[in-house]
């Protein structure tokens, strides 16, 4: 018998039981995609974070916990954990050790976004020293630091309206409240960093100072005297963005920190490890779900196989009649066996992926994280595992049930 002709037996045995082959596929399509998507949530949120974290070499801030400090600081999520003295900022700058020192001052927003207050110095970080800056200007142009001027990022500028020449309020806090009185014009628009800053709205860190100076009663980003005669604020900032000379510079100014009473200093990369080691403990607990899943799939369909030919013996036998070999139905069973996991391997496959990718997509919206994640081994492990232990167990299966 030709294999043109085994195939389509096949598929006319398939078509005749088209429920029983319908549950069969969603149960392996199911499991498929449920490890899929686990596998390329993980891959992808580790790339994006690392992607994140990336431009930051080291953070200085307030003392306390350091993945809050990282959380603000980079993913622009929870709130400032304090501030450190304008002092400091000018001694880390005047720093033989310190290349480069970026303050950053949080705690206003515009319509959900947040408003980081810094230098042009931001414009100098680079992820390596031959690529480009991180932070472009795609229109317009970046802000002056004497005047109230900001400029957005992509996300930022996409989810506001926001247009350059527009002018805007800010407000104080995360969740919109009193607005300040100061409008600020916005004269430049960033290309996308692939990251949480799309989501930033920047202005001049002395304007910053300014808003709250006219706001006594705010505890914003930038501490207001505690003196009432004193009409000058003290200067603040929430954080800064230091890159080091070189490593050894790193690790010294790591440990002059750690005699400081009200500061510390991160390794941001060094910090998103450890969350990816969080991460990796409950991704190996999935992975169990998910491989039971999958392995109670493969039996369902192993079960459901056995039933139906167990239910097609007359027929067997007259094919068996008509001069068909008993080797010829048992590959005839096997192929029925395997075009179903086959089939619903490649429908898990597109479903595992179209399901990573709209968490992707709320996520992105949420944090401004970009997962993009390409075809990787591990994610190719759920659906071959399947079809091989599959393919064998059908094959001994189909065995059984012509002898």
């Amino acid at each position: 018998m030709r294999s043109g002709t085994k195939l389509r037996i096949a598929l006319r045995h398939l078509r005749s039981k088209a429920f029983q082959t319908f549950s069969v596929v969603s149960v392996v399509a199911f499991s498929v995609g449920l490890a899929v998507a686990l596998f390329l949530l993980a891959q992808g949120l580790r790339l994006g974070l690392i992607r994140a974290v990336e431009p930051f070499d080291l953070i200085v801030g307030a003392k306390g916990s350091p993945y809050q400090l990282v959380l603000n600081t980079v993913f622009l999520q929870d709130v400032p954990i304090g501030n450190i003295s304008w002092k400091d900022c000018l001694e880390l700058s005047d720093d033989a050790r310190v290349g480069f020192a970026v303050p950053l001052g949080f705690g206003d927003s515009y319509g959900g976004y947040p408003v980081v207050g810094t230098t042009s110095g931001i414009s100098d970080i680079r992820t390596r020293a031959s690529n480009p800056p991180w932070l472009r200007i795609g229109e317009g142009r970046f802000f002056d630091e004497g005047g109230f001027e900001a400029v957005l990022g992509a996300q930022a500028a996409a989810g506001s309206g926001l247009r350059v020449g527009d002018s805007f309020r800010t407000s104080h806090g995360i969740v919109a409240s009193d607005e300040h009185h100061e409008e600020y014009r916005v004269v430049g628009i960033a290309e996308t960093v692939q990251g949480p800053y799309d989501r930033a709205i920047f202005v001049p860190l002395e304007t910053l100072w300014e808003v709250h100076a006219h706001s006594p009663h705010e505890r914003g980003p930038l501490r207001l005297s505690e003196h009432e005669e004193d009409e000058e604020h003290e200067k603040e900032a929430t954080a800064v963005l230091v890159h080091p000379v070189s490593y050894t510079d790193a690790y010294s100014l790591a440990a002059s920190f750690q005699r400081s009473a009200d500061k510390q200093l991160v390794f941001p990369a060094q910090t998103a490890i450890r969350l990816f080691a969080l991460v990796g403990r409950g991704e190996a607990f999935l992975s169990i779900i998910v491989y039971a899943v999958g392995g109670c799939a493969l039996l369902t369909t192993l079960l459901v196989l056995y039933w139906s030919g167990a239910a097609r013996g007359r027929e067997r036998e007259l094919l068996h009649v008509l001069g068909v070999s008993r080797k010829t139905l048992v590959f005839i069973s096997w192929l029925e066996g395997t075009i179903t996991l086959l089939v619903g391997a490649l429908l898990g496959e597109m479903v595992g992926r179209v399901g990573a990718w709209a968490a992707f997509g709320l996520l992105g919206k949420a944090t401004a994280i970009a997962p993009a994640v390409p075809l990787t081994p591990q994610e190719c492990i759920a659906p071959l595992l399947l079809l091989s232990v599959g393919s064998v167990s059908t094959l001994i299966v189909a065995w059984g049930e012509v002898n």
